[in-house]
């Protein structure tokens, strides 16, 4: 299984709500399409914000709370 780590910036990623601003994007990949994730103010995951499950599509990761897919290629 495999672990993403993104710090959610509007100057790098585009998406709309400006309260995920600086916060981080902590993803457990489950499986090839699941990933059970969280979203925290500080970047050892400590601090929760937001927690669910979400997929991977075409090497892209859907982050539901901010409406946005993000290439994991970056």
């Amino acid at each position: 299984m495999e672990n993403i780590k993104i710090k959610l910036t509007r100057d790098k990623y585009n998406f709309r709500f400006k309260q995920y601003e600086g916060t981080y994007f902590h993803g457990e990949v489950k499986d090839e399409n699941m990933v059970k994730y969280k979203i925290t103010k500080d970047e050892a995951g400590l601090e929760l914000k937001e927690f669910g499950n979400t997929h991977i599509k075409d090497n892209m990761i859907f982050i539901p709370q901010i409406d946005a897919y993000i290439d994991l290629k970056k």
